[in-house]
């Protein structure tokens, strides 16, 4: 009847440098068993162990909670989101491997996020994108966010930019050079803002698997012919879309162009009010786009794009310095994965 528990023991925990008290903690607490009719259940195990820290069933579970109400909402079956979840519950344990080894690191070296610094890096992001509250509203709805994901994807931006200044000996700079190159490659971009209202229809696939994802393609293609042939995108919408947006009939407000995923951006390159792109495939699932209005407003000078530009070419750079350092503290790093 303890076969369920066996697993645990299939490793050996002297690799990993705890102490006699510590280990009695893990045995005690992290193999939590439920008396049921004289059985024991398994309520709770250990995924994987990072340095002097452990990752539970229970914790991928909770980070997986946003992505499971998601899908609930979105009108998945229990069987489907089983299959779903299960299929990203790898890539989440990796993602909290990851942001283990950055919490233990900045303990180290003494550093921290504020909810004060959240909030003054969200004020910035809305200020260099002139964006009101509703636009970053609209925005996150789009792209299948909530508020407090965003919050804490904004706090783990700061904390590697605060990781990387603090590791890598040499500042990150961008110059006035660098700022002008990006300003001259991408003029179309600040010649003048496009700003799409739109309206869309998404579809999720239960699953990444082949089949499952032509179907969904199918399925897609024919709502997308039926909207050639005329019916009304907005009623499409109300009855077939899985987004949140679905009731207000896929309204998704205004964007500008630049706002938009590069694949989204494309599709709806040269399209007027009125009409739709093709059937795309993103991120969150296939979706079709319908142009509601076309709004153009003034272009940016060099000056007035300076912060933007700033912005993203930092953000890059960090990224890219916060990789390769992630990498090295990953080989450094005593991380047991239990199967």
């Amino acid at each position: 009847m303890f076969k369920r528990v066996v697993s645990f023991f299939q490793y050996s925990i002297t690799k990993v440098a705890l102490t006699r008290g510590l280990i009695q903690g893990i045995l005690a607490g992290a193999l939590l068993l439920t008396a049921v009719n004289g059985h024991a259940e398994l309520v709770d195990r250990i995924l994987a162990i990072v340095n002097e820290d452990i990752i539970l069933l229970s914790d991928v579970d909770q980070a997986m909670a946003p992505l499971r109400e998601k899908l609930k909402q979105a009108g998945y079956s229990d069987a489907q989101q089983r299959l779903y979840l299960t299929d990203q519950q790898r890539p989440m344990l990796q993602k909290m491997i990851d942001e283990k080894l950055t919490e233990q690191q900045a303990k180290r070296l003494n550093l921290s996020v504020s909810e004060e610094d959240v909030d003054k890096a969200i004020e910035r992001f809305r200020a260099i994108n002139k964006m009101s509250n509703d636009d970053l509203v609209r925005m996150l709805k789009m792209e299948g966010l909530t508020k407090e994901t965003f919050r804490s994807q904004i706090k783990e931006q700061l904390l590697q930019t605060k990781i990387v200044n603090r590791e890598v000996k040499s500042k990150i700079v961008i110059t006035n050079v660098e700022i002008q190159q990006y300003y001259d490659a991408h003029q179309q971009q600040y010649t003048g803002v496009t700003k799409y209202h739109l309206r869309h229809i998404l579809m999720k696939p239960a699953t990444q698997a082949a089949e499952e994802r032509e179907r969904v393609r199918q399925e897609m293609q024919r709502l997308h012919e039926r909207l050639e042939a005329g019916e009304s995108f907005a009623s499409l919408a109300k009855v077939y879309s899985q987004a949140a947006t679905a009731e207000g009939g896929g309204d998704l407000g205004a964007f500008e162009s630049r706002m938009l995923a590069a694949p989204i951006r494309d599709a709806l390159a040269g399209l007027k009010a009125g009409q739709f792109t093709s059937v795309i495939d993103t991120e969150q699932g296939y979706q079709i786009f319908f142009v509601e209005e076309l709004l153009q407003t003034g272009g940016k000078s060099l000056e007035e794009a300076t912060p933007e530009i700033q912005e993203k070419l930092f953000a890059e750079e960090v990224e890219q310095k916060f990789k390769t350092w992630l990498q090295e503290l990953r080989e450094r790093a005593h991380i047991e994965i239990v199967e």
